[in-house]
C-alpha cells in the first residue's frame, strides 16, 4: 500500500513540476473526483461499504491509459486527484472492494469484454463467492490547460455489483452425523464475472460455499456474495451429500424470488437473498428466515 501511495503522489508531483508558466505544453488539469455511494437512501454511506478502490481511465478509443489502486487516504476522505491526462474525452471506471478480485481483458478496448472476477476463478480454481463489489463509471472531459481556471471536483457515483446470499440448513439427515460433515452447499449456474458495464457475465459455474455449524441448534449456515445477475432462471442453491451425487434439496432463485417478491427487492443496491432449508420427518421445507421477515433491512 505504501508503494502504491508513493507512486501515485510521484505521478502528481510530476504534473506540477513539469508545468512552467512560460510554456504551458506540459500543463495538465488536476481536477478531483469525489467518491460517493448512497445505496438505497439519500445519506452518504461510502465509508461504511467501501474500503478499497481501483481506478481505470480510458481514452476516446477505449484504450486504458491509466490505472491503479487509490491511496488509502484518498478512499478515507473520498477525494482523489486525477492522473496526468492530455486534453480529450475519457471514461473513468472505479471498482470498490477488490480484495480478492482481478481484472482481465483491458487490451480488448471493449467494455463488454473487460471483466472482473474472483482471482481463484480466473486461475481455474473453485471459489466460494465474490468480494462485496461496487462499481462506478463516468465520462470525463479534459479541457486544454487554463491557468485561470479553478480546480473542479466531479462526483462519481458507485452502484452495487453484487448480491448477498445467506443460507440456513436445519435438521440432520438420517445418517445422524453432524450436518457439516454430511452436506455441502453449492450455488449452481452462477455467472462468475462482471463486465465494465456492471453486467454479470461469463460461463456459468458452481460456487462451493464455506459453511459454519452450530451444534446447539443443529444449524448449518453460509454467507457469500454473487455477481449481480439480470435474471435468475438458471441459478440455484443445491444441498448435496458431502460425497457428491444428486441434490437432497434444490432451490431455484427465480422461483424463490418470485414467491417472496413482497420482501426481497433485487432492484435495490443493498440486497440480501436469505434462504432457509429444513429437513424434518422425511420432508424438506424452503422458506425465508423469520429474522429477515422481522427486519426487512438486515445488515450482512
Amino acid at each position: 500500500m505504501k508503494l502504491i501511495r508513493i507512486a501515485w503522489y510521484l505521478l502528481l508531483l510530476g504534473i506540477v513540476s513539469s508545468c512552467i508558466r512560460e510554456d504551458l505544453s506540459n500543463c495538465y488539469n488536476t481536477d478531483r473526483l469525489l467518491l460517493s455511494y448512497k445505496g438505497d437512501g439519500t445519506a452518504e454511506i461510502f465509508p461504511e461499504k467501501i474500503c478499497r478502490v481501483e481506478m481505470y481511465v480510458f481514452d476516446a478509443g477505449n484504450n486504458c491509459v491509466a490505472s491503479g489502486t487509490l491511496p488509502e487516504e484518498d478512499v478515507q476522505t473520498r477525494t482523489t486527484t486525477l492522473p496526468r491526462l492530455d486534453p480529450g474525452q475519457y471514461r473513468i471506471v472505479c471498482l470498490g472492494n477488490t480484495h480478492s478480485t482481478k481484472v482481465e481483458g483491458l487490451a480488448s478496448c471493449r467494455f463488454d469484454q473487460i471483466r472482473f472476477a474472483a482471482e481463484r476463478y480466473l486461475t481455474g480454481e473453485t471459489v466460494s463467492g465474490n468480494d462485496s463489489l461496487y462499481y462506478a463509471s463516468m465520462p470525463y472531459t479534459v479541457e486544454p490547460y487554463d491557468a485561470a481556471q479553478e480546480t473542479e471536483t466531479n462526483i462519481i457515483e458507485f452502484a452495487s455489483a453484487h448480491y448477498k446470499v445467506s443460507v440456513e440448513v436445519l435438521g440432520v439427515p438420517a445418517s445422524g452425523l453432524r450436518t457439516d460433515e454430511t452436506l455441502m452447499l453449492e450455488l449452481c449456474n452462477v455467472s462468475p464475472c462482471t463486465d465494465f458495464e456492471n453486467r454479470a457475465c461469463g460461463n456459468a459455474t458452481t460456487y462451493r460455499l464455506e459453511s459454519k455449524y452450530d451444534d446447539s441448534k443443529a444449524l448449518l449456515t453460509a454467507r457469500t456474495n454473487i455477481m449481480r445477475h439480470k435474471n435468475h432462471e438458471k441459478v440455484s442453491l443445491c444441498v448435496r451429500p458431502a460425497s457428491g451425487g444428486e441434490p437432497l434439496a434444490e432451490v431455484n432463485f427465480a422461483e424463490f424470488l418470485a414467491a417472496h417478491e413482497d420482501i426481497i427487492d433485487c432492484t435495490k443496491h443493498e440486497v440480501l437473498i436469505p434462504i432457509r432449508i429444513e429437513f424434518k420427518s422425511g420432508t424438506v421445507s424452503i422458506s425465508v428466515p423469520e429474522w429477515y421477515i422481522e427486519d426487512v433491512k438486515p445488515e450482512f
